[in-house]
C-alpha cells in the first residue's frame, strides 16, 4: 500500500514538475477553486439547521426569550420584526419544555400563580387587586386554547361589596382577541367566550360581557332585556330552520338532476305561543268500595186513641183507657246507609313546545337536461370544434310531480297545515367553462414551457461552461505538445534508453517498451527501433496521429519556406 503511494506521489511530481510556470500556476488555482467547493460544501452540509421556537410574538415576549437563551449559550435566530425565534432544530423540542417549566408568561399573563410569592402584611386591597388580575389572567390562558385566538386581553370589572348597598351592581368585562390570520370565529364560539367569562365571574351575566376583535370590531350580541333577547333567539332558530330545509331538498335533487342545479329556498311560519292545559279523567267502570258504613233502627210502640173531654187531661199520659176504645200503634224500622267508592282518576298535564310550526313554504327552482342533439335524420350535431352540440331539454311533468313528492315527504309537508311547495323547471345561466378551461390550459402551458425553458438554458450555459472554460483549462494544464516527431520519438536505441532511464515522457511510461537488459547483437539497430516505434504507435494511437500531424504541417511549411 506504501509503495503505491508513493509511486502515485512520484508520478504526480514529475508531472507537476513537467508543467511551465503558466500551466503550474492554473494547475493550483484550479485545485484550490474545487477545495473551496467542496469546503463550502461540507461546511452547509455540517452547518446547524435552525427550526423555529415561538413565532407570532411581541417585543416584549421577544426579549425575555431572547434573554433566557442567551443566559444559556444557545444561538439562536430572530426575524427582522421580532416576532420569530428560530434556535437549532436538535434542541427546539428540549428548550420549549424547558421554558414552559421556567414558568415563563408570554404578553405578562399572569395567573394564580401570582399568590406563590405573597410577602407578610399585605393590605386587603392590594389582595383584591391580586385577585383580579389572577383572574383575569387565567381567563386570558383559557381563552388562548381556542383554535384561531392568538393572543386575548380581559378587563374585569367587579363592584366592591357593602352591607350599605341595598342594591349591588352587576359586575361587566370586557375582552379582546386577536385573530390569526384568516381566522374568523362562528357565533357559536363567540357565544362559548361569553358564557364562559361570564361563569367564572359569580353575578355576571352573559349580556354584560363585550367583545372585540384587534381591529376594534364588536363580536358579541348584548341585548339590553330577555324579551330581546329571545326574539334574537326565534330568528335564529327560523334561519337555521330554513337553512336545514333547504339543504335536504338541494341534497335528495341533486342526486338525479345533478349537483349545482338545485336552488332551494325554505320559509318556516313558527308559533312560539307558550300553552299549559290539564286534563282529569274519571273511570267508572272500574270503581270499587272503599268503605261503608250501615245505621239501622227498630222502634215498636202504641198508645190509646184520645177519648173523654178535650183537654189537658184526656192527653196526660199514665191515664187507664176506657173500654172499647182502639190503640194506636208507632213501629219505626230505619236504615241508613253511607257506601264509599274509589273511582280511577287521570290527570293529564300537558304543555306545548314554545316553538310549533305553523307553515312551510319551499320554492325550488331546477335547470333541465343537456341530451345531444341529433338531426331531423337522426344524426349526432357536431359543433365547430368538433364535439357533438348538446342542447336544453327541460323535465316533464311527470319528473316535476315525482320532485314535489319527494320534497313533501323530505319536508313533512301537511296539507291540513297549508303547507306548499312550488317547483319550477328553468334554464340556468350557463357560465363559458370551455373558454376558462381552455384558458388555464394555456396558462399551464405557458408556465410549463417556461419552466423547460429556464432548466434547458442552465442545463446549456453548465454544458458550454464545461465545454469551452473547464475542458479547455483541463486540456491546456495537462497537454503535453510537441513541435516534431523528433521530440516524440528516440532516433537511436541509446536515446531510447536513455528516456527509458531518465522519465522524460510524463504519461507515457507505461506505453514506451521495456529494453530487455541483453540485446541480440545479431539484430540491426534500424530494426529494432522500428519495432518499439511500432509497439508504442499501437499502445498510444492517439499520440501517433498528432505526431503524423505535427509531421504534416512541419513539411508544409518547409515546402513554403522554400
Amino acid at each position: 500500500m506504501q509503495e503505491f503511494i508513493e509511486k502515485i506521489y512520484r508520478n504526480f511530481l514529475d508531472f507537476f514538475m513537467s508543467l511551465d510556470a503558466s500551466k503550474k500556476m492554473g494547475f493550483v488555482a484550479l485545485v484550490a477553486f474545487i477545495v473551496a467547493v467542496f469546503s463550502a460544501l461540507i461546511i452547509w452540509a455540517t452547518h446547524s439547521q435552525y427550526e423555529t421556537l415561538y413565532t407570532d410574538l411581541n417585543r416584549d415576549d421577544s426579549k425575555k426569550i431572547a434573554i433566557i437563551l442567551e443566559e444559556n449559550n444557545i444561538n439562536y435566530q430572530m426575524s427582522s420584526d421580532g416576532r420569530t425565534i428560530s434556535i437549532p432544530s436538535d434542541m427546539v423540542d428540549r428548550w420549549r419544555l424547558e421554558i414552559s417549566t421556567m414558568g415563563v408568561n408570554f404578553s405578562g399573563t399572569v395567573g394564580y400563580e401570582i399568590f406563590d410569592s405573597q410577602s407578610f402584611g399585605t393590605t386587603s386591597f392590594v389582595q383584591r387587586v391580586n385577585r383580579q388580575r389572577a383572574l383575569e389572567g387565567e381567563l386570558v390562558k383559557t381563552i388562548r386554547h381556542i383554535n384561531g385566538v392568538q393572543r386575548a386581553r380581559v378587563h374585569l370589572s367587579i363592584p366592591e361589596s357593602s352591607p350599605f348597598v341595598s342594591e349591588r351592581e352587576t359586575p361587566s368585562a370586557s375582552v379582546v382577541l386577536e385573530l390569526g390570520r384568516g381566522v374568523t370565529l362562528t357565533r357559536s364560539e363567540i357565544n362559548g367566550i361569553t358564557h364562559l367569562v361570564s361563569s367564572a365571574i359569580e353575578g355576571m351575566r352573559p349580556r354584560d360581557v363585550v367583545i372585540l376583535d384587534s381591529d376594534g370590531q364588536k363580536l358579541s350580541e348584548n341585548h339590553g332585556d330577555s324579551m330581546t333577547e329571545n326574539t334574537a333567539n326565534q330568528m335564529a332558530l327560523v334561519q337555521r330552520m330554513n337553512r336545514q330545509y333547504e339543504q335536504q331538498i338541494e341534497d335528495i335533487l341533486s342526486r338525479v338532476v345533478g349537483n349545482g342545479k338545485v336552488i332551494a329556498r325554505v320559509t318556516v311560519d313558527m308559533d312560539y305561543t307558550r300553552s299549559t292545559s290539564t286534563e282529569t279523567r274519571y273511570n267508572g267502570e272500574d270503581a270499587a268500595v272503599l268503605s261503608e258504613v250501615v245505621n239501622r233502627q227498630v222502634l215498636h210502640g202504641s198508645r190509646p186513641s184520645p177519648q173523654g173531654i178535650p183537654g189537658a187531661r184526656a192527653n196526660l199520659p199514665g191515664e187507664e183507657p176506657q173500654p172499647g176504645i182502639p190503640e194506636t200503634r208507632n213501629d219505626v224500622n230505619k236504615e241508613l246507609a253511607t257506601r264509599n267508592f274509589n273511582v280511577p282518576v287521570t290527570v293529564t298535564h300537558s304543555q306545548r313546545p314554545t316553538a310549533t310550526v305553523n307553515k312551510i313554504s319551499a320554492a325550488v327552482m331546477i335547470d333541465g337536461r343537456r341530451v345531444p342533439a341529433v338531426d331531423a335524420a337522426g344524426n349526432p350535431v357536431i359543433g365547430d370544434d368538433g364535439r357533438q352540440v348538446m342542447q336544453y331539454e327541460a323535465w316533464s311533468e311527470a319528473d316535476i310531480a315525482n320532485f314535489r313528492a319527494i320534497v313533501a315527504s323530505a319536508l313533512g309537508a301537511n296539507d291540513n297545515r297549508g303547507d306548499q311547495i312550488v317547483i319550477k323547471n328553468m334554464e340556468f345561466a350557463q357560465e363559458d367553462l370551455d373558454s376558462i378551461e381552455a384558458l388555464i390550459r394555456e396558462q399551464e402551458m405557458r408556465e410549463l414551457i417556461r419552466n423547460i425553458v429556464k432548466y434547458l438554458a442552465i442545463g446549456l450555459a453548465i454544458s458550454l461552461f464545461f465545454f469551452f472554460v473547464v475542458r479547455p483549462f483541463i486540456q491546456w494544464i495537462t497537454d503535453n505538445t510537441v513541435e516534431g516527431v523528433e521530440d516524440f520519438l528516440p532516433r537511436t536505441l541509446e536515446e531510447l534508453e536513455k528516456v527509458q532511464a531518465n522519465q522524460k515522457l510524463p504519461g507515457l511510461e507505461e506505453a514506451l517498451p521495456q529494453i530487455e537488459e541483453k540485446l541480440n547483437p545479431e539484430k540491426i539497430e534500424g530494426n529494432m527501433l522500428r519495432e518499439k516505434i511500432i509497439s508504442l504507435v499501437e499502445s498510444n494511437p492517439g499520440k501517433a496521429a498528432q505526431v503524423v500531424h505535427e509531421m504534416i504541417h512541419s513539411t508544409e511549411s518547409d515546402k513554403q519556406i522554400a
